[in-house]
């Protein structure tokens, strides 16, 4: 009896050792895989190649916002970066002005997802958010933070819109 006891618990101790079962992460993604995420979460989504380096940058649609997304941090063949740099740039159609630069630090000083930015010389307003995947992160992080970005795009909005920028 001690004897099956025994060759039982051998057979046994590399699944009972191994622990629960972990879910696939990525620490970078291609081109290609970028592309299904962002479709797969519903947004119109088209990736290139940046001409220099050949890392991954994708043109989306979230409703009638357009915004882009830059692979960054990229190696190998095909490129796969762990960090993904999402922006959105809004035209102001006018130089910007001091209550701009205002409204920006107010955004930038209350929201802690996402980051405002002027581009003077441009008469461009925008909006970035970092993800980031080194060390690895599951399938479900990235959905989340592609919904936060729609977020971020949201309160920014609002927020401009809010604080009578230019005016």
């Amino acid at each position: 009896m001690n004897k099956l006891v025994i060759a039982a618990a051998l057979l046994l101790a590399p699944a009972l050792l191994a622990g629960p079962a972990v879910a696939q992460t990525k620490s970078a993604l291609t081109g290609e895989e970028l592309g299904a995420a962002l479709t797969g979460a519903g947004l119109s989504a088209q990736v290139i190649e940046d001409a220099k380096t050949g890392a991954p940058v994708a043109t989306a649609q979230a409703g009638a916002i357009e915004f882009w997304v830059r692979g960054l941090d990229c190696k190998g063949a095909p490129k796969a970066c762990s960090t993904l740099m999402f922006f959105a740039n809004f035209e102001l159609g006018r130089a910007a002005t001091a209550a701009d630069y205002k409204a920006v630090n107010a955004f930038n000083d209350r929201q802690v997802f996402g980051r405002a930015y002027l581009l003077p010389a441009k008469n461009l307003v925008g909006v970035d958010y970092v993800m980031e995947l080194q060390g690895g992160v599951a399938p479900d992080h990235i959905s989340a933070n592609i919904a936060r970005w729609a977020d971020v795009i949201d309160a920014f909005i609002a927020h401009f819109s809010s604080e009578g920028a230019g005016s």
